[in-house]
Formats: structure tokens, sequence, C-alpha cells
């Protein structure tokens, strides 16, 4: 926005005042050839209401400061406005502020003073040419967080206290927000790791969150800003709980910086102060109304996974109206008639999203209740819904008791067909899980030859039906329609396809290590298959499955790797296939290394051109596998002892403190070695 400059007549005669943006908290009145400098009092929130009830009365203002030397056009940093999605910085600051960078990113400086000094004059540019209007400008955001990265923290304080005015506009804007996250990320660092001198550092956390206070409906309806409050309630807790991927949110340059908590108790006294005003103030919004929306809904997640450990009260509240709101019903689905109304949240795409994340921090009567109350009588239409049965898959996931499990198997194993019809596969794999933690009683290999149609002297073709997501008669009518010829004359592919849902079935039959169904089928595939499935984006994370899950036996792997041996050099040039010759390799044993070796040494050259196939060449060391084979050898041995180890240290229980650092220092070896 542009500086306005008016007339003043009830302040001073023939004066004029120059608001240096709309979002400024200093008002500069000239008289003459004279400036006045005077500061505005806030008296409420910046957003939402309208300029004449933002500021005090004339006769409050205080005057700060007298430049003589100012022109209404002269040192006045100009503020975009607060929808400005990309502000145009002129090239030749865009070009300065990225050779600072360049000095401040990769100079070695010659001593501290020096680095200082480059990082004072960066921050005094950045005064002069407006902070927002660096923040709002893609390139400016991202060079501003760089400085933070590694500035000293008096810089750091001085950057913040330029931010604090503007924090809730920051916290709403695509860029800016950015800077806003690293310099909270980076103050609560510094709370922790300079204690003896965080006097300014809180209270510029302070002024922070009691920005975002004000602004929490703002904030919340914003995708930038819901973002902002829940990172920052993340890094006053020390705990990151929100998956950086699903979130589809750009992570600040200085993601490294955040400080983890280990122990909820250990929370600095002032920051535990500021988290429970902050949790408050969150849990007084409307909780109903945030669970369906898409901003809000991910907000109360990650309430309800921080506050079990840290503000016990509010976390009791919180999950006790998160439960009264199961009560809602939802009568408009296609068939509500058969079963009846459901419950809303478990519909709705954002309160499913809350539901689970409740199923998974409740208590075990509290499951209990929530399974008599509202899913027993509704398991088996939730289960088939598209959207509800993801908390179908939470509620098994975190079966309470062997009475809960029963019961659900007992529903849901005949549902197996009709579920995976529906590409319900989540729910199946779930089931199987839930059935053998709670050892309930039941014949899983018959039921899922059951579900398709398989007949039991016909089990060889159950890996192809699954994969395929396809019942026995269908898969032969295919193969029967593979042997005619073509209009051409020429012979048809016996090839079934590899579908998403039947992959993913698969990924959990093996990962439970259910595999006696599945076994024969895959080990008697034919070379075609077998390159088609290691090839295939979708087959292939089940074959990587397979070789990688810890609960099936070596020997059935074996059995499986000797079958690809000849096709071995179609699958390392793929990307899809490289991925599965690496799963190969790291499940072989030694003579099926080398037998996989020798396979690729004979296409040494395309291995060399492709860029996949030089990947495996390095990573199998096969140039020291062509210069002799008894080096090879040693250098295997050696690194699958060292592997050994290093399993042995990670999954060793006994971790007090002397052994973790024992541990440590180990690991750090072996990977030195390695």
């Amino acid at each position: 926005m542009n500086s306005k400059i008016c007339r003043f007549s009830n302040l001073l005669p023939h004066s004029f005042i120059c608001f240096t943006g709309y979002y400024d908290t200093n008002l500069v009145i000239i008289i003459g050839q004279q400036s006045h400098t005077f500061q505005l009092h806030e008296t409420k929130s910046h957003m939402g209401e309208s300029d004449g009830d933002r500021w005090e009365s004339a006769a409050d203002f205080i005057p700060i400061s007298r430049d003589p030397d100012l022109t209404p056009t002269e040192n006045i940093s100009q503020v975009p406005d607060k929808d400005t999605k990309q502000n145009d910085l002129p090239k030749s600051v865009l070009d300065y502020y990225l050779q600072l960078e360049s000095l401040l990113t990769s100079s070695t400086f010659e001593n501290d003073e020096e680095k200082q000094l480059l990082e004072e004059k960066c921050v005094d540019q950045i005064k002069e040419d407006g902070i927002i209007r660096i923040l709002y400008h893609w390139d400016g955001s991202r060079i501003v967080e760089r400085v933070m990265v590694q500035c000293s923290q008096e810089i750091l304080i001085t950057l913040g206290d330029l931010i604090l005015p503007y924090t809730t506009e920051i916290a709403c804007h695509n860029t800016a927000s950015h800077v806003l996250e690293l310099l909270i990320i980076r103050v609560i660092g510094l709370i922790y790791k300079s204690p003896d001198s965080v006097t300014r550092l809180l209270e510029l956390a302070e002024g922070i969150f009691r920005k975002l206070c004000l602004n929490v409906k703002e904030l919340i309806d914003n995708p930038h800003g819901s973002y902002t409050l829940r990172l920052s309630l993340q890094v006053l807790v020390g705990n990151l709980v929100e998956d950086e991927k699903k979130t589809k949110k750009r992570w600040s340059i200085g993601r490294e910086q955040f400080f983890r908590i280990s122990d909820p108790q250990n929370i600095h006294p002032t920051l535990r102060r500021i988290l429970n005003k902050f949790t408050k103030r969150l849990v007084k919004e409307d909780i109903s109304g945030l669970v369906y929306k898409p901003q809000g809904a991910p907000l109360v997640t990650v309430l309800l996974q921080l506050l079990g450990k840290t503000c016990s009260k509010y976390f009791e509240k919180l999950k006790s109206e998160i439960s009264s709101l199961l009560g809602e019903s939802e009568s408009d689905y296609k068939e509500v008639d058969k079963y009846g109304p459901l419950p809303k949240m478990a519909l709705d795409p954002q309160g499913s999203y809350v539901l689970q994340a409740l199923l998974k921090v409740a208590s075990k009567s509290e499951m209990e209740d929530m399974f008599t109350r509202y899913y027993e009588s509704t398991l088996i239409p939730l289960s088939l819904h598209p959207i509800a049965n993801y908390t179908v898959q939470s509620l098994i996931e975190h079966c309470p008791s062997s009475a809960v499990a029963q019961g659900i198997c007992q529903k849901l194993f005949p549902l197996f067909e009709d579920l995976l019809a529906e590409t319900a596969t989540g729910v199946v794999i779930s089931v199987i899980n839930c059935a053998r933690r709670f050892a309930v009683t039941s014949d899983i290999s018959k039921i899922l030859l059951q579900s398709f149609h398989i007949p039991e002297d016909q089990i060889t073709f159950t890996f192809r039906c699954i994969m395929s997501l396809t019942t026995y008669d269908i898969l032969m009518e295919k193969i029967e329609h593979s042997k005619k010829p073509t209009q051409s004359g020429k012979p048809r592919r016996d090839r079934f396809e590899g579908t998403l849902h039947g992959s993913l079935l698969a990924q959990g039959l093996f990962k439970l290590g259910e595999i006696s169904l599945l076994e024969d089928g895959m080990c008697t595939l034919s070379e075609d298959h077998i390159v088609y499935l290691c090839n295939d984006k979708h087959a292939s994370h089940a074959i990587q499955a397979f070789l990688s899950s810890l609960n099936i036996a070596g020997n059935v792997k074996h059995r499986f790797i000797s079958t690809t041996l000849p096709v071995v050099d179609k699958l390392v040039t793929n990307p899809q296939g490289s991925h599965v010759f690496e799963s190969l390799w790291d499940a072989a044993d030694l003579e099926l290394k080398s037998r996989l070796a020798q396979g690729l040494l004979m296409k040494e050259q395309v291995l060399k051109d492709n860029t996949y196939g030089a990947i495996i060449w390095k990573k199998c060391n096969l140039k020291s596998f062509k210069m002799g084979q008894k080096g090879w050898e040693a250098s295997e041995k050696r690194k699958k002892r060292d592997l050994q180890e290093f399993r042995e240290l990670i999954n060793d229980e006994n971790d007090s403190v002397s052994n973790l650092v024992v541990k440590k220092r180990k690991v750090k070896k072996l990977k030195a070695a390695s």
C-alpha cells in the first residue's frame, strides 16, 4: 500500500500525517521542514477491525523521535497489502541481498567480528527497505531465513523485533510465514541452549505468542496461519508429530534447528506458562466447528497428540468434546435404508481424520465405550464406506481387549470378499493382524481362499489372484483368452495385471508373515511374469515387501531369488526393477550374491551406460568382484558382520545413559567402516 499523506486538523493546524503502511505502528507528522514521529497504541486485533477501531485517540500518541531531515517521500518503508501474494523487488535490491546471502553462507570469516559486521549490515539494509516488503517476496523470505539460521543471538532478536508488530499478517502469508516459523524454532531452541542469557528471548517469545493468541480465529481460517499455529505448538512442546509430507508445506530452511525435548517435564518454566495460555486459548475455540474444517481438523489432531503428556486438564476436556460429536448422525448416504444412520464424524473427510487421532490416544475404557456405543452396530457399513473405513482400521489397530477383537473378527471375517471388492484392503490387513495379536481362533488361509473363490487344489494361483485382485474364475478366463492367437496370428502373452490395492494386500500379508498361500505361486512364476511384476510401479512394492519382511524365513526368499537369476539384467536398468534388485541383493546369501554378480558382469557396459545400472554396479561392488572373487567375498562378509552388529545395537533394550554413549560411539564407528 502506498504511503498516505493527509491533513490532520484536530491535532495540529496545517500539519500532515504520513502513514508508513497499513499495519505500521508509527505515525510521522511533518510540520514545515521538521518531522515528529509518534507511536500508535494498539487497542484491538490487527485483523478484522476497521481503521478507526484499531487505534486510540490523537491525544494518546506518544512522540518517540524527531528527524529534521525527513521529508514525506524519503526513508519511509512501503508495506505491501496483506493480500499481495508476490511483492516485486527491484532487481538491484534483490541482487544485493543475493550477494549478502552468498557471503554469509559460503565465506570463511577471519573472526566473529567480521561476520557480525556483515550480519549487522544486512539487518540495517532490511530495516531501510522494510521487513514486510522483503518477506512478501519469495527470494527475499528465503534470504532472511538463511540469515536467521546462522546469525548471532543479538541479530536474531533484532530481526524478531522487526517482525513482532506484523506477526499475524506474516503468519497468514504464503512466503513470509516460513520466516516466522523459523524465528519461533530458533528462539525456543536458543532458550534451551543458552540458559544464562534468555531474558530478551523469553520476552520475544511471549510477544509472538501473545500476537498469535489475539488472532486465533483468523489464523485458523488461513492455511498458512493454521500451519503456523500447529508448528508453534509442536515447538513449545519440543515434539514434532505432524508429517511433513502430509501437510504439503515447505519446511523452513532451518528445520534442523528444531529442539527436541524427550521429557515433557523438562519444558522451561516460562515456556510452560506460555504453553498453558496458548493451549487454553486454542481449546476455547468451537471444537465442533474446527473438526469439520480443512484447516481446523489438523490443529485438533495435533492438540490430541501433544496435550496428553503436557496439559492433561485441557486434554481430557478436548477428548470429551470430540467424543460427544460422535453422537451426531448422518442419514445422507446410499445404503441408509439398510444400515440406518451412521456417525457423521466418521463419514466426513476432516472429521474422520480427527476421529483416527482420538482412537489413538483414547484410554482402554474409552475405546471400549466408543466401540459399544458407536461402532458395534455400525461396523459393517463403516468398514465398507470409502472414508469411514480408515476409522475402523484405527479402531482395530488399537483394539483394547480380546472381547472387542472377537466381536470385530466375527463380523468382518465373512465380509472379506465385499471389503476387497470395495478396495478396503487396509481393513482386511488390520483384521488379520488383530486376529493374530489376540489369538482369535480362525483359519485365515481358508477365509482368503473363499474370498477369491480359489479351490484348495489350485493354491498356486493365490498370488496371481491377490495381485490382480480378481477371483479365480475371472483369472482362468483371462488365461484361456491369452491362449487364443490375435487376429494377426501372433500368440498372446499370459500376463496378469498388478493392481494398486492387490499390491497393498500382498504387502500387508508379507509383513505379517502370511506366506503359506503365496510361496508356491511366487516361486513358480515365469520369467516374463517376474520381469513384469518387478518392473511394475505397483507390483514391485509387493516384491520388495516380501524380500524385506522380518517374518518370512530366509530359505523362502532364497527360493524366489533363484527364480530371478536368468532375468536380473532386465531389472537393474529399470527405475522400479533396480529397487527390487537392491532388495534381492540384501536378502541373498553369499552364494546367491556371487551368482547375481556373475549375471550382471556379463552386461557390464549396459549397466555402466544406464543411470540405475551404474548405481547397482557401485552398490554391489562389482568392480571388486571383477578384479578378484576372494577379496570381494571377504568384503561382503565384513559388511554382513557389521550390519548384524549394528542391528544388535539398535535392538538392545538396555538403554541406560552410559550404554547409550557407548552405543553411539559404536554406531559411529560402524558407519565410518561401511
